[in-house]
C-alpha cells in the first residue's frame, strides 16, 4: 500500500466520521437530493495588535465557512446551488477549489433561517 493510499484512506475515514447529511440543490428550484458534506465553519478573531508587533494589523480576521464535498457523490458543486442541513442551517453555494484528489472544497455563504423556510421546495435531509 502506497503513502498515497494510505492518505486516500485516511481522508475517507475522516470524511465518514465527520460527515453531515444534507439536502443538495443544483439551483434554488431543483429538486434535492442526499449528499453528506462536512461543514468548515472555523472563525479566528484577533483583537487589537499582534503580540509583540505595532504593525496595526485588522483587529478581526474572520475565514468565510466551507463545505467540503466527496467527488464520488458531486463532482462540481455548481455556483449558486444551495445545501440545507436543518431548518436552521444551509448555505449558498459560491467558488469551488480546484478538486483535491477525492474531494473539493467550495465556499459558502451562510443562508438566513427565514430564506430556509421560504423555500417553496424545501425537503430536509432526514426526509430524503
Amino acid at each position: 500500500m502506497s503513502i498515497r493510499d494510505i492518505k486516500a484512506r485516511a481522508r475517507r475515514d475522516l470524511h465518514n466520521g465527520m460527515k453531515v447529511a444534507a439536502s443538495f440543490y443544483e439551483t434554488p428550484a431543483a429538486v434535492p437530493r442526499p449528499v453528506s458534506v462536512r461543514v468548515h465553519t472555523k472563525f479566528n478573531q484577533q483583537e487589537g495588535d499582534l503580540k509583540g508587533t505595532n504593525l496595526n494589523f485588522a483587529e478581526k480576521e474572520a475565514e468565510k465557512p466551507k463545505l467540503l464535498f466527496f467527488r464520488e457523490e458531486v463532482a462540481m458543486p455548481p455556483r449558486n446551488g444551495l445545501v440545507i442541513i436543518s431548518l436552521t442551517e444551509g448555505y449558498r453555494l459560491g467558488q469551488a477549489d480546484p478538486p483535491d484528489g477525492l474531494s473539493i472544497k467550495v465556499h459558502v455563504t451562510v443562508m438566513k433561517p427565514e430564506e430556509i423556510a421560504a423555500m417553496p421546495n424545501l425537503v430536509l435531509p432526514e426526509d430524503l
